[in-house]
């Protein structure tokens, strides 16, 4: 009797929707929810027209892609997750206003739907989850007001709007709870029942209990018409205030052209030739979709913080830049020199730090790449970029070295060429820094003759190996870069080309994944991945402990750990030694910083004050590494003249992984 009773009451609890609401307030609530809804809307419709101004196209078309995109990275927020207050507050935020929204839809549903289900065991815990999560939306209101009075980091975006916005915010999170407590104080809801709605009781139990039901009454309506007129304020302000990102964000998240990292958008030639427009030199320029990606971001200053321009003092915000470009398309004006200038792109080392830290896909690389084309087209680059270029292009190298001087770096190795041994398995892409590089011609060289020593059936290309055109792209001459593709793919398709290994994480990304546009695909290696195999076959082997006892820490390159994923090989090679003291860098991994020579910066003068390589050297040496390896020619030498120009730099050796193997195998050999 007792149980029937109490399962009877269990379904019979719920509460009215707009109890205490006058009809004729109701329809005033609607007209105006709708209207604040419908100045919403025509905003975005504002924004949508600028958005269309830009080239057609651009966007993602596979909705399998759009639903794992929006799954992992706008509801999992996967690159918000982070042992930090901001992420903390944002967390708080985020998931306090989905669950929040989410609640008022389904409140909404039951009131108009054909089907009245809140009540009973689901109204309990609904109510229980509503004020949890009305908590969370609070608290992280507060502690984002916290952080931008007292630890407001210099990259994070900020006006007096965003004080507006938090202040709107928290205001609906509070006078939300405050209905709840004064209806359930003047409804004299069941304490069992009350206690599931815990902040309202908590409220109505302590600072409402003196308060008779008419004024209760009195103070409950004018709370409801203050949280509806805040409702109404926050709907129709959303589209000028940070909280758009709660709506380009997903659509950037889900729209963004799902292609690897390390992949620029080829020119299309006949395009070119029809329109006349190398690159981007207007807004309008731009594709549809980079356009909606500058109304996603919410300047939270990640990018800013990933990049290695920045840190140095360059002209260079991946953040600012995407910002200029938002104001440029709202107000209009010039792109180039007003709006951008051309020492901001050419700052950029294309690390795509940026790009990796950014929690709404913006592709800063891909809006600075398509400005830098249009500066090329225009002739306005001068100085050793310029002159790297030429040589691309008359020797085709940007060291300016004949083609006949291609096999120097082999002089008494007797390496196998396609001629002598054309029945090979791996082809060596040696790469033009390993062949006319003095340092890092010792890269080909220990490469080769480890490579020889395990009997490995490889040769190289020799003097018919040309760049591959990856600093001619990076740089911005689109033409020049795919001449030489095009060129590389039928020399490889010559000689059969199925496997390549090299020691340039540059050549490696660039085979993989910009070669298939242009018909090369190839089995493609870094010479990390190939020895790791070798090593951990048994067939590369330090015997015993020849790490001498030395502390050891590695530099990953850019375009192999973040672009490409690429992070194991390179540790099992350094770590191979039984003895070795391997310490890392903080900065390591996917998350690496870079060295300084990406995107053709490692033919543009800087002052000693801006070099990436100091401040990457200055976290090396804090490691008390003796040893610092590496797994590419570019940041050989850029880490051999960070460690030149810091102080106890000199106490530090900088290898290649594969000077490293090979000198282990000698001292190996010796004992």
């Amino acid at each position: 009797m007792i149980s029937s009773l109490v399962i009877t009451d269990v379904n019979s609890v719920t509460r009215e929707v707009f109890g205490n609401i006058a009809p004729w307030m109701r329809v005033v609530f609607f007209v105006m929810i709708a209207a604040s809804i419908g100045v919403l809307v025509w905003q975005v419709v504002a924004r949508l027209r600028l958005w269309r101004k830009g080239q057609p196209g651009g966007f993602e078309r596979d909705w399998r892609v759009w639903i794992r995109r929006f799954v992992v990275y706008a509801l999992a927020q996967k690159r918000v997750h982070r042992k930090a207050l901001g992420a903390l507050l944002h967390l708080l935020l985020f998931s306090g206003f989905v669950v929040l929204t989410i609640g008022t839809t389904l409140l909404a549903i039951a009131y108009d739907g054909p089907y009245y289900f809140h009540h009973g065991w689901y109204y309990l815990i609904y109510e229980l989850t509503m004020d949890v999560f009305g908590v969370a939306f609070i608290v992280g209101c507060l502690l984002a007001m916290y952080r931008r009075a007292f630890q407001r980091k210099p990259s994070l975006g900020h006006n007096k709007s965003d004080w507006w916005l938090l202040g709107l915010l928290l205001s609906l999170g509070i006078t939300g709870f405050v209905v709840e407590a004064l209806r359930m104080h003047y409804t004299h809801v069941q304490p069992w029942v009350a206690h599931w709605s815990i902040v309202g009781w908590l409220i109505d139990a302590t600072l409402l209990r003196d308060i008779d039901v008419v004024t209760a009454q009195t103070m409950h309506l004018w709370a409801w018409w203050l949280h509806t007129i805040l409702v109404a304020v926050f709907f129709a302000t959303i589209p000028v205030n940070r909280f758009l990102h709660v709506i380009t964000g997903p659509l950037n998240i889900a729209a963004r052209p799902e292609r690897p990292m390390g992949k620029l958008v080829p020119l299309k030639m006949e395009e070119v030739e029809r329109t006349g427009l190398i690159g981007v030199s207007e807004i309008e320029h731009f594709t549809r979709q980079q356009l909606l990606s500058l109304d996603s971001c919410m300047e939270c200053g990640r990018c800013e913080d990933a990049c290695p321009a920045t840190a140095t003092g360059k002209p260079l915000s991946p953040k600012a830049v995407v910002i200029d470009l938002r104001g440029l398309m709202s107000r209009g004006g010039e792109l180039h020199g007003q709006t951008i200038r051309a020492e901001t792109l050419w700052a950029c080392t294309m690390c795509q730090a940026c790009v990796q830290e950014c929690p709404v896909l913006i592709g800063h690389v891909d809006l600075i790449s398509d400005m830098r084309r249009h500066l090329v087209g225009q002739g306005k680059i001068s100085g050793p970029p310029a002159r790297a270029l030429q040589q691309i292009n008359s020797q085709s190298n940007p060291y300016g070295r004949p083609n006949s001087d291609r096999l120097a770096w082999a002089e008494g190795l007797d390496v196998p060429t396609v001629e002598s041994n054309p029945d090979f398995d791996y082809l060596l892409w040696v790469g033009c820094a390993a062949s006319f590089d003095p340092r890092a011609q010792k890269v080909a060289r220990a490469t080769a003759q480890l490579l020889k020593e395990v009997g490995l059936n490889f040769a190289v290309l020799g003097t018919e190996e040309r760049c591959t055109g990856d600093p001619a792209r990076r740089i911005g001459d689109e033409f020049l870069f795919q001449q030489l593709a095009q060129a590389n793919v039928e020399t490889l398709t010559r000689h059969k080309v199925k496997k390549i290994v090299t020691p340039c994480p540059h050549c490696y990304n660039t085979f993989k994944n910009e070669y298939p546009h242009f018909g090369g695909q190839y089995e493609v290696q870094h010479h990390s991945t190939v020895l790791a195999e070798l090593v951990g076959a048994g067939r590369l082997s330090n015997g015993k402990g020849t790490g001498n006892g030395e502390p050891i820490t590695l530099h990953d390159p850019c375009y192999l750990a973040r672009v490409n994923g690429e992070v194991d090989a390179t540790r099992t090679v350094v770590g191979a030694a039984r003895d070795t003291q391997f310490r890392e860098m903080p900065r390591c991994g996917k998350k690496t910083f870079c060295c300084g020579a990406g995107g053709g910066r490692m033919w543009f003068e800087e002052v000693p004050s801006q070099r990436v390589s100091v401040l990457r050297s200055q976290e090396a040496i804090a490691t008390g590494a003796r040893t610092l390896a590496t797994a590419c020619p570019f940041c050989l030498n850029m880490m051999t003249d960070g460690m030149a120009g810091t102080q106890g730099g000199e106490n530090v050796k900088v290898l290649d992984i594969a000077e490293l193997l090979l000198s282990r195998q000698a001292s190996g050999a010796r004992e």
